[in-house]
C-alpha cells in the first residue's frame, strides 16, 4: 500500500503555476523596458496550456496504475512544463517597427500579478492546514 504524502499534487501544481508567472513577469519587463527599442518584437509566454498539463487537465487519456507491478509513468503531471514563447503578438503600429503597446502590457502585468498572489496565497493556505493539523487545531 502506498504511503500517503504530506503535500498533495495541488501544492506542486501551484507551485509550477507561480513559476511560469514569475518567468511571464520577467518577458513583461523585458516588453516594456524596451518600449523605446527600434525593430524590438514584443514576446509573449503562453502558459494557460502549460498550466493545464501540469493540473493533469490536458486533453488526453491517462493511464492509471492498477497493480503495484505495473510500471510507472514516464511523464509526472507537474515536473516537465515546457514554456512556449509566442512572438507573434502582432503588427508594429510605429515607425520604427517596434510591437510594444504600453497599455496591453501594463494590463497583462497586472493581470499576471494577480494570479501570482491568488496561487501564493492557496499556497499559504495549504500549510496553514497542514500546520492546523499538527497542532491539532489549536
Amino acid at each position: 500500500m502506498e504511503s500517503q504524502r504530506i503535500f498533495s499534487q495541488t501544492i506542486s501544481v501551484l507551485e509550477k503555476a507561480m513559476d511560469l508567472r514569475s518567468k511571464k513577469h520577467n518577458v513583461i519587463a523585458s516588453n516594456i523596458a524596451n518600449m523605446d527599442t527600434p525593430g524590438y518584437k514584443a514576446f509573449d509566454l503562453v502558459i494557460e496550456k502549460e498550466l493545464q498539463k501540469a493540473a493533469g487537465k490536458e486533453n488526453s487519456i491517462s493511464l492509471n496504475k492498477t497493480n503495484k507491478s505495473h510500471m510507472q509513468s514516464l511523464r509526472s503531471k507537474a515536473d516537465g512544463v515546457s514554456v512556449v514563447i509566442d512572438d507573434s503578438i502582432g503588427l508594429s503600429l510605429r515607425g520604427d517597427g517596434n510591437t510594444v503597446d504600453i497599455d496591453k502590457q501594463m494590463g497583462n502585468m497586472a493581470e499576471n500579478t494577480l494570479m501570482f498572489k491568488a496561487a501564493a496565497q492557496m499556497i499559504h493556505k495549504k500549510f496553514q492546514g497542514l500546520k492546523s493539523a499538527i497542532q491539532g487545531g489549536k
